[in-house]
């Protein structure tokens, strides 16, 4: 895609975006095992490295989480979009927030516009300002050399949204030239997935893999709850080393099956809860972090029977 010179305004959202220097560093090295994730499918797509960095204009990586009928997660992906991708939205999970599947499917989508307009500077108009838009104003095959930033009747925010891809792959194509330094990127911060063998609390993830919660639910944010869908997807993303001890924990039968749910119905009590199901009332509470004994209907409980 075109580079650090091609348009004046690449090169002034480039030293915005590296107007504190060192600021710069620390947060591109937080979210490097993320970019080169999501690369990883870039490439596998046949889809420009450059779009790796979508989410850097999207959300600067942060899996904003589901609000009604708005955009969510790093991609910042609309609910009707997301099932057009094959991106199912529970009650428990989200795939728009899936760093497992996300990836693969927005590349998959923007391969597909690009086939259409052959022309990758189309395609990002097209990701912010919607296919049809872009349709409507031009039709297929490429858009003229110059002016770099295609010369459509679009809004401003889908212009600027292109001209931040660019200038944010222009700093990582000449980092000296803004006076930053790349990180580097250990193997053992490299994210893996590890498959489970069937739904797993987030908590437990982090314990066997011996990785913060915070850490785990920061990666794996589509399970909203920090539980999983009966029916999966059962996946988790990890920095490879915990990956490895997870997926050796997993093996061994060390990490411990999800408890069953329960759907509060009208008339319900705790003690009924309890009763039926075979647990305590003082585990209903300390599982569902209850401090009261007032229950709604429809409210969804966490039954383990093995305590």
């Amino acid at each position: 895609m075109p580079g650090c010179d091609a348009d004046p305004q690449i090169l002034v959202w480039a030293h915005r975006f590296t107007r504190h220097p060192h600021r710069f560093e620390r947060y591109l090295k937080s979210v490097t095992p993320t970019i080169a994730y999501i690369d990883q499918a870039a490439s596998k797509a046949g889809v420009p490295a450059e779009f790796s960095l979508l989410p850097w204009v999207e959300s600067r990586y942060r899996a904003y989480p589901p609000r009604g009928g708005r955009p969510a997660g790093m991609w910042q992906i609309m609910p009707i979009t997301a099932r057009a991708m094959g991106l199912p939205i529970k009650r428990d999970y989200d795939g728009r927030l899936d760093r497992t599947r996300t990836p693969a499917a927005v590349m998959k989508l923007l391969y597909g516009y690009g086939q259409r307009w052959q022309d990758w500077r189309l395609v990002d108009m097209a990701y912010n300002a919607g296919e049809y838009r872009i349709r409507r104003l031009h039709s297929a095959g490429p858009a003229p050399a110059e002016p770099v930033i295609p010369d459509l009747a679009v809004t401003r925010t889908t212009r600027e949204h292109l001209t931040k891809l660019l200038a944010i792959a222009c700093v990582i194509r000449e980092p000296q030239r803004f006076h930053v330094q790349l990180p580097d990127l250990p193997a053992a911060q490299q994210l893996r997935v590890v498959t489970l063998t069937g739904p797993t609390l987030l908590k437990d993830v982090a314990h066997a893999s011996g990785t913060p919660l915070k850490r785990v639910r920061a990666l794996n944010a589509a399970y909203l709850h920090g539980r999983m869908p009966i029916n999966g997807p059962w996946r988790v993303l990890l920095p490879a080393t915990a990956a490895q001890r997870l997926h050796h924990a997993v093996a061994d039968g060390r990490v411990p099956r999800q408890p069953t749910t329960y759907t509060v119905m009208a008339g319900d009590s705790l003690w009924k809860i309890a009763h039926r199901h075979g647990v305590s009332i003082h585990r209903l509470r300390e599982l569902n972090h209850l401090h009261g004994g007032i229950l709604r209907p429809g409210q969804v409980l966490m039954i383990d029977r093995t305590n």
